[in-house]
């Protein structure tokens, strides 16, 4: 039988969670109760009833309950709030799937108690929720107030049979408090979203909400309690945009941006005056940047471009296999090639690569060795050599099934070493460095996030004579949809054209990647059953013609599954391309607060977001003018400079 940790967040909660803990009694093997520093007599109750008590401050309710995960002994977790128990028909549906468990995820309705009253019929019930879930599969995700459990492979979900109780309110009084502290952090959360207040929504929201749970949902059956509930929920709307209002006021007098809200990253801009440190030699393994043209080559030259062009001052090798039949890169004379110097190793490059380069690295007397693809030569930690690697992502662990059984070995055996002897690692993404301490036991000291940027091509703006001289070249429409990257299961190019084949949408979807021949033939099999003549295969783009595809298009669409970083949201963004994308991993530190999250397993609402972002210019505007400010984060100068401060702290 699997076991089951039972987590549960609490802040002064004495009043509700010994029943929340009693009710795990049979279903939990651990409970784990994470509390925000509680003032009242939670912590007593906690220890009394022998769960293990963790005290960590509040950073809101998704990061709480993320940290929360990490402190389970078992990867299956049952996550409740404290005012939450779960009934015994729930209980029973639990027991029964816990002798074998087959799915990533397990929801369940979610039933409210209003001053102890059970209500059916109100706009919250039926309300499923994951709160059973593999961790290491699953995360919390959305806002940091009405977060929600978002699975990896969204698919693998069943539902339960039975009610999680929720008690919602113990009295009115009670609900006036919890009305005023909840509307104040919705209105928080709209307004790091960039989520705008206007008078249309303060005066007929509150008005729909009322009606909709009064009458539709049938709160009036319940009488003068039915009345109340719905007058509550109403009056908790019409604050949470009264609130909003207030910040965007407050916003406007501190003289912050006056259209729209965007949390900037940390940029560590260039101090003029900062004293400027001594050249030094820096080694990189550049067989991606050479022979790669997508994905890790993309990165790397892009990286190296942003290095040597605003530090001329040092020295670059790359290490390379082989410099025939190569992708040539700008300003190539600002870096020394390096190939084996023995004949026998351009024959047999795997092996010089993965062993002997470390005898032509030595012979440079480099002051320190870069491996920017998640590998470092064997040996790097005896030659006295400071060493970083960049780690990208762990999709090989979070979704084996998308590789072979022994390409998932070689990119694990060698991910360990390189993380093992590296002096520093460099994770692309907050979500990577997560997974790194996750899944590798890495500390997180060891880490720092910094991410990528895109080529110099796509900062450019073109003119609209070379777009159509492009356009007629590949003979693609004037206006269209676009998607670019790998046409692969992780990817998921599926779900785009089921939601333009479900929605009904008229504009043509321009697809632009290298095919995975599986996949590709079952996504031309449902264009094919679906008799689909909108969907555009554009071949050899150039690496210059794709930012001006970028700049016209209607929207950007990448439903991905999962993603280290995303490169091609970054793009869009950088192209002033309103983005739609997946909700949860990465994807909102690449797309920023401008985006338009979906679900990437619904079709629905993928072809949702599309119709609305194309029908709406207000939207549009918005979308482009928030990505454009938050892609400033990603320019070539603030990433070169960041790295070099990292490299020479290493050197000190």
């Amino acid at each position: 039988m699997s076991k089951i940790s039972a987590v549960i967040i609490t802040f002064n909660e004495e009043k509700y969670i010994e029943k929340c803990i009693r009710s795990l009694a049979e279903v939990a093997d651990e409970i784990v109760v994470v509390d925000s520093l509680s003032t009242d007599k939670t912590p007593e109750i906690c220890k009394t009833l022998g769960v293990r008590y963790i005290e960590h401050p509040f950073k809101g309710y998704r990061d709480q309950k993320n940290f929360a995960l990490t402190q389970a002994s078992f990867d299956y977790v049952l996550s409740l709030d404290a005012d939450e128990e779960i009934s015994p028909r729930l209980e029973k549906s639990i027991l029964a799937i816990k002798q074998d468990f087959k799915y990533d995820g397990y929801k369940f309705r979610r039933l409210n108690r209003y001053s102890g009253r059970l209500i059916y019929h109100n706009n919250l019930f039926p309300e499923r929720k994951i709160r059973l879930f593999n961790r290491e599969k699953a995360q919390w995700c959305g806002y940091n107030i009405h977060e929600k459990v978002i699975l990896d492979n969204p698919h693998s979900v069943k539902r339960l049979k039975g009610n999680l109780l929720h008690c919602q309110y113990a009295s009115y009084e009670e609900s006036v408090d919890k009305m005023n502290k909840y509307s104040t952090l919705l209105a928080n959360e709209y307004f790091k979203q960039g989520i705008k207040f206007n008078a249309k929504k303060l005066l007929f929201n509150p008005l729909w909400r009322f009606f909709h749970t009064y009458f539709i949902r049938g709160e009036v059956i319940y009488g003068y309690d039915g009345f109340v509930i719905s007058k509550l929920l109403a009056t908790s709307c019409f604050l949470k945009y009264v609130k909003l209002r207030k910040l965007y006021i407050r916003a406007k007098q501190s003289k912050w941006d006056t259209d729209h809200h965007v949390n900037i990253i940390n940029t560590n801009q260039i101090n003029n005056n900062e004293e400027k440190p001594n050249p030094i030699s820096i080694g990189f393994d550049a067989k991606r940047a050479f022979f790669n043209y997508s994905g890790l080559g993309n990165y790397s030259r892009n990286f190296l471009f942003a290095l040597a062009k605003n530090h001329p001052e040092n020295s670059y090798y790359l290490f390379t296999p082989k410099t025939k039949n190569r992708f040539v890169m700008e300003n190539e004379g600002q870096y020394n090639l390096i190939e084996p110097s023995l004949t026998i190793f351009k024959l047999i490059n795997p092996l010089w690569r993965r062993k002997y380069m470390i005898n032509d690295i030595k012979r440079q007397k480099l002051d320190l060795f870069h491996g920017l693809s998640q590998e470092l030569p064997l040996g790097i930690e005896k030659t006295g050599i400071k060493s970083i690697v960049t780690v990208h992502d762990l999709i090989f662990m979070r979704f084996p099934e998308f590789y072979k059984w022994v390409d998932a070995k070689i990119y694990y055996r060698k991910l360990i070493q390189a993380c093992r002897v590296s002096d520093h690692i460099v994770a692309i993404s907050k979500q990577t460095k997560n997974d790194l301490v996750r899944y590798l036991n890495i500390s997180p000291d060891k880490i720092s996030v910094i991410y990528q940027g895109c080529n110099l091509y796509f900062w450019n703006n073109y003119s609209k004579e070379f777009f159509q001289e492009v356009r007629k070249k590949y003979n693609l429409p004037e206006r269209y949809l676009l998607y670019v990257g790998t046409i692969e299961e992780r990817k998921n190019l599926l779900s785009i054209v089921k939601a333009i084949q479900i929605t009904n949408i008229n504009i043509p979807l321009v697809v632009i990647g290298r095919k995975v021949d599986l996949y590709y033939k079952n996504v031309l099999n449902y264009i094919t059953t679906h008799k689909l003549n909108n969907i555009i295969f554009a071949e050899r783009i150039s690496n210059l013609e794709l930012p001006v595809l970028y700049q016209n298009a209607e929207c950007f669409i990448y439903p991905s599954f999962f993603e280290g970083f995303g490169l091609p949201l970054l793009e869009a963004l950088v192209s002033r391309t309103p983005v739609i994308t997946s909700k949860g991993g990465c994807f909102a530190e690449a797309a920023g607060p401008g985006s338009y999250y979906v679900d990437p397993g619904s079709a629905e609402n993928i072809g949702e977001a599309i119709l609305n972002v194309v029908n709406s210019k207000e939207l549009r505007d918005k979308m482009i003018t928030i990505g454009a400010d938050y892609a400033n984060n990603f320019k070539d100068d603030v990433i070169a400079h960041t790295y070099m401060k990292l490299y020479h702290s290493l050197l000190k």
